[in-house]
């Protein structure tokens, strides 16, 4: 029993060490897809969320996801802005990579009115769901005025 699971730990392990150049070669291109996926993922939270916050539509359940969703998504951010992945059509600003400290900071704000949006939730107090989802889109657009291209 021992001999197996100590078979299986070395394959394991040799797969492992196998796949990490995989990941370790992410191309620019990839990264910006992989930026464009999760800004998406969080564009779509955000309506969806605006959606319910302002009655348009009920809320069954879903605004606790969406609530998470933002926060997992905003978390990410640290992650996504690879050093060489404004490539093609990035709308990414070489901001980004010339200030990271601002930048850091900028993610912190947004990571840190997530976190207050998903509590607000959690009370279900409506006024206080409602200032949390403003300062979190506060957050958003304080970070794209700074470090992405405007938009008309």
């Amino acid at each position: 029993m021992q001999t197996k699971l100590t078979g299986r730990l070395v394959i394991l392990v040799a797969a492992c060490g196998l796949a990490s150049p995989i990941f370790a070669d992410t191309t620019a291109e990839d990264a910006k897809d992989y930026r464009i996926s999760i800004m998406t993922v969080l564009r779509g939270h955000i309506g969806a969320t605006s959606m319910t916050v302002r009655g348009l539509v009920d809320d069954h359940g879903q605004l606790a996801a969406h609530a998470d969703g933002l926060a997992n998504g905003i978390a990410e951010l640290q992650y996504v802005f690879q050093e060489g992945s404004v490539v093609d059509d990035s709308e990414a600003l070489p901001v980004i990579w010339e200030q990271p400290e601002k930048f850091a900071a900028a993610i912190k704000k947004a990571e840190d009115a997530t976190v207050a949006f998903k509590e607000a939730v959690g009370s279900g107090d409506s006024e206080a769901i409602g200032a949390a989802f403003r300062n979190v889109g506060m957050s958003c657009r304080g970070c794209h005025d700074d470090f992405r291209v405007a938009h008309d």
